[in-house]
């Protein structure tokens, strides 16, 4: 046999092999699909959760299951020496399930990443802006996670996937909508990438981080205005709204962010459920606080969201009878037990 016949059946027979290898990995994703997609619920209602508890501004969290055709394609890819660069299929792929939060502002990913520090096991840390900053140059902006659901703390629901890795992307709004229209641009793309089309991305990623610190600027501006509260007797006798309340803490609390909407609805109800009905009520119990007792015993790892530090507020004032008559409220049915881990750190000397 000629030296390159031999060696054409050579890399035959290799790329058969692989592509065999690359088919049965492919089988087992499909097989274990229905597993990952619940794995993938319960992961995403844990990261909502977490950041419900911490009382964070945010504009989605939103996962997927990797699909089997993109699976297949990154299980291809071959090394220069002619191997598979992930010889052992699916176990050397971290990011079959992927989560993305968007946040609406850039101090809060750094929250956001923190949080969720403290919920998952950290297996890698990726701050893409500080890498770009770092050589200089402009482009995709977000903070890249590699985590895994650890078998100590397991979040409420995920105790059916300990040991699951995940990949988590974590962006403004702006960011997000950069890299998703210069993916799809890519992805679209027949041939190479013009360079005039490189530089329109480079030059909207300059824009788009101007953009970004511009709302930073405008977020601190309105934190620090000067809110008026009702003077008069009859308007601080109305009942509490979520809208006066956050009125109330903004102007108690600048220094800690804004929480979501929906959250001073469920906060309104907490102080209800302790006969804080008023915005009187409400006024007295925020402009008498201390603020430093609860930052200092719950040992923040970021300034807590208005909902969450008013929450431990109300749970230094009234302990155990706070956690059984707000236990219920809310749709977190691990809250009591939070509520009791929670109370032994504001009791502790």
């Amino acid at each position: 046999m000629p030296p390159h016949s031999f060696i054409s059946g050579l890399i035959g027979r290799i790329q058969l092999g692989t592509s065999a290898a690359v088919e049965a990995h492919v089988a087992r994703l499909t097989a274990q699909h229905s597993h990952l997609s619940e794995s993938l619920t319960a992961i995403q209602t844990a990261i909502e959760a977490r950041l419900r508890d911490d009382g964070l501004n945010y504009h989605l969290v939103k996962g997927r299951v990797k699909s089997a055709e993109s699976v297949k394609g990154k299980l291809s890819k071959i090394n220069p020496e002619g191997t598979l660069k992930y010889p052992n299929g699916l176990d050397d792929l971290d990011d079959i399930l992927g989560v993305r939060v968007i946040t609406y502002i850039e101090p809060d990913v750094a929250n956001v990443v923190a949080a969720l520090a403290g919920q998952f096991r950290v297996l890698e840390t990726t701050d893409k802006k500080a890498q770009q900053v770092n050589r200089g140059v402009l482009g995709y902006a977000a903070h890249h996670l590699i985590l895994e659901v650890s078998g100590d703390n397991t979040p409420i629901g995920c105790a059916g996937c300990i040991v699951q890795r995940f990949g988590v992307q974590v962006k403004t709004v702006l960011q997000h909508a950069w890299a998703e229209f210069e993916h799809d641009v890519r992805y679209k793309a027949v041939g190479a990438i013009p360079p005039a089309i490189d530089r329109a991305f480079t030059l909207a990623s300059g824009l788009i981080e101007l953009a970004d610190n511009e709302f930073v600027k405008i977020h601190e501006a309105v934190a620090r205005e000067e809110v008026s509260l009702p003077a008069d007797a009859k308007s601080r006798a109305e009942p509490i709204t979520s809208d006066a309340l956050a009125e109330v803490l903004l102007a108690e609390l600048p220094d800690h962010p804004r929480s979501k909407k929906e959250q001073y609805d469920w906060l309104v109800n907490l102080l209800n459920a302790m006969s804080i009905t008023t915005v009187e009520e409400a006024v007295e119990l925020i402009g008498n606080a201390d603020w430093n007792f609860v930052r200092e015993r719950m040992a923040y790892k970021f300034p807590a969201g208005h909902v969450r530090i008013v929450d431990d507020l109300l749970l230094k004032e009234f302990g155990d009878q706070y956690i059984e008559e707000t236990k219920a409220l809310g749709d977190d049915p691990g809250r009591a037990s939070k509520l009791r881990f929670r109370l032994r750190k504001l009791e502790s000397s």
